[in-house]
């Protein structure tokens, strides 16, 4: 059995896409995403009124400040830059109305990929907003400012951890044979709730700087995903893990 981490929201909807794959799973939410809607307000008015070259957009949990930013507007939009799949298919969604709507993804769902990306390596790109989560990203923000790009960043949400964790199921730590991390922060909250456990498993994750992390801390065995869908993940554990 694999034991995989979700935030609060994405739980019952991740579980039962491993369930319908045939994969035997248990996840386990360490954190909520709890809105800043002061930030959320004042992202979607600073898009209304400036024009700007790209809106880079970091989770589903940060679209909506996006399209309402954006709703009302007459000017073509700006490139519309989604981290990952699911991000770009709800921004898609929402800017349907829109022919001017432009949504892409980095090849690789990283903050390095977002950078390496040649439409943010541009002479005329000289002015990008990134819509995020509280403390993370950051990383975008300092590459785009080192290349002379002026950078506006909102936290729109936050990811609050949870008294106790929630489970899908009942399970026990005997029972689990790799464990699949999806962000750096619910993979130590998972180590932090668990201790040295942990450390023996084989583990998965979604980027080569939570990889390092989880070595730093004493996991021997880290495997990458290079994008976070449940389906990405799926198909990596039945190619490569016995489950």
């Amino acid at each position: 059995m694999l034991l995989f981490t979700r935030p609060l929201p994405k739980l019952k909807a991740s579980a039962s896409a491993f369930e319908q794959a045939g994969i035997k799973a248990v996840g386990v939410a360490t954190s909520d995403i709890i809105d800043i809607s002061s930030e959320r307000k004042a992202a979607a008015e600073y898009l209304a009124s400036n024009t700007v070259n790209a809106i880079i957009v970091t989770s589903v949990y940060a679209v909506n400040s996006v399209i309402s930013g954006l709703r009302d507007t007459a000017s073509p939009l700006p490139l519309i830059i989604a981290v990952g799949d699911a991000t770009a298919r709800k921004l898609q969604a929402g800017l349907e109305t829109f022919s001017s709507a432009n949504v892409v993804t980095p090849k690789v769902h990283t903050s390095e990929g977002i950078l390496a990306m040649h439409q943010l390596n541009e002479a005329n790109c000289k002015h990008v907003v990134i819509i995020k989560g509280e403390g993370g990203r950051e990383a975008i923000a300092k590459g785009l400012d080192e290349k002379g790009i002026l950078v506006n960043s909102f936290c729109v949400y936050k990811r609050e951890q949870l008294t106790r964790p929630v489970y899908t199921k009942r399970w026990k730590m005997g029972e689990v044979s790799g464990i699949i991390a999806t962000s750096e922060a619910m993979a130590l909250q998972l180590i932090e709730q668990f201790g040295n456990a942990l450390l023996a498993f084989k583990w998965l994750t979604v980027s080569d700087r939570v990889a390092q992390t989880l070595n730093s801390k004493g996991v021997k065995e880290v495997a990458v995903c290079q994008r976070a869908t449940d389906q990405a993940l799926i198909a990596w554990v039945k190619d490569n893990w016995e489950y």
